[in-house]
């Protein structure tokens, strides 16, 4: 199944005769594309997901953000509230605005990685281009104003070219900006720690929490590797089976070792980002590290949230003595 859309000149940000643009960029995306791409809320505010797209004739995997604008259902006042679906360019996705014009027609194709999770990769057609004319003849039958939705197979899309494994990950600062704009409205409070988890999946979660922390494990500054094979892991500060989210400040970059020893909770981490040793762990290679500060990222943004860090050392360190013992429940 392929999204087919004709570029229109207000998505491109209106851009005048000295190659600037008035607005941001983004692709106005059908409603009619709801089991295309991952749902969105009406119910909270201008919900958002971060979406994995593999731009045209790359092999770079650039995080882009998905909204649903919808204050149509939020109270606006506008004359002509909002409700729409867009995925908001960057400059990754376009590093030299030349991919994406007025009366260009892109083709998105669908993929399922692990747990079923979306990537979608984004080829583009110029009028000169050979099969333009094909796919604007399928957007003139789907009478959905420049917009199709095709189940056929379209042969010149080139699926056998893409290597899912081997793609680079990018994270553009105007992604992380647009997740700074949806986390300023979460407080991580006892009632609010999941909010915003939908931003997020696993792979998402992974991918943001391994590049923060440059990929080095936070607790030895090393790691293993060979091509895109890695020893590191993401591990959520504040457990999933605990309701934590996939939100990368609930994420620390460890070695399998370490992940699994502080999921143990034979470690834990301060306010100061300083390694706190459980005091019947002895004679383990965890000593040595006791009272050293982690390797933090050097962006804030993926830095832990207090938050997470003071939940895990109330609920999570020192679980190990507890190892396959039943608790009275008194």
């Amino acid at each position: 199944m392929y999204y087919i859309k004709k570029l229109q000149f207000q998505e491109l940000g209106s851009v005048k005769a000295d190659g600037k643009t008035k607005r941001g960029r983004y692709f106005l995306i059908s409603k009619r594309t709801k089991d295309f791409f991952p749902p969105l809320s009406e119910t909270e505010k201008n919900d958002t997901i971060i979406l994995p797209i593999i731009p045209p004739h790359s092999n770079q995997k650039v995080y882009c953000s998905f909204v649903y604008n919808n204050d149509k259902y939020h109270g606006s006042t506008a004359k002509h509230p909002r409700d729409e679906y867009r995925l908001y360019l960057n400059s990754q996705l376009d590093p030299n605005r030349d991919n994406f014009k007025t009366g260009n027609i892109v083709v998105f194709s669908k993929y399922l990685i692990e747990q079923d999770i979306p990537i979608y990769k984004l080829d583009v057609f110029t009028p000169q281009d050979d099969h333009y004319q094909e796919l604007n003849k399928i957007i003139d039958s789907s009478s959905s104003g420049g917009h199709a939705m095709f189940e056929g197979f379209l042969p010149f899309i080139k699926t056998q070219m893409i290597n899912l494994e081997n793609l680079e990950t990018i994270i553009p600062e105007e992604t992380i900006d647009d997740i700074k704009k949806k986390q300023d409205q979460f407080d991580y409070s006892e009632i609010e720690r999941t909010k915003g988890s939908n931003l997020f999946n696993s792979v998402s979660f992974r991918d943001f929490v391994l590049l923060g922390y440059q990929n080095k494990c936070a607790i030895t500054n090393e790691s293993i590797f060979h091509d895109k094979l890695i020893n590191l892991e993401a591990a959520h500060i504040m457990p999933k089976s605990h309701s934590g989210s996939f939100l990368p400040c609930n994420g620390i970059a460890l070695s399998r070792d370490m992940h699994w020893a502080f999921d143990k909770g034979m470690f834990s981490i301060s306010d100061e980002y300083k390694i706190i040793i459980h005091e019947d762990i002895k004679n383990t290679i965890l000593n040595k590290y006791h009272g050293h500060k982690i390797n933090l990222p050097i962006e804030d943004f993926f830095k832990p949230d207090k938050a997470f860090l003071n939940y895990h050392r109330e609920k999570i360190f020192g679980l190990f003595k507890y190892s396959g013992v039943i608790r009275s429940a008194q």
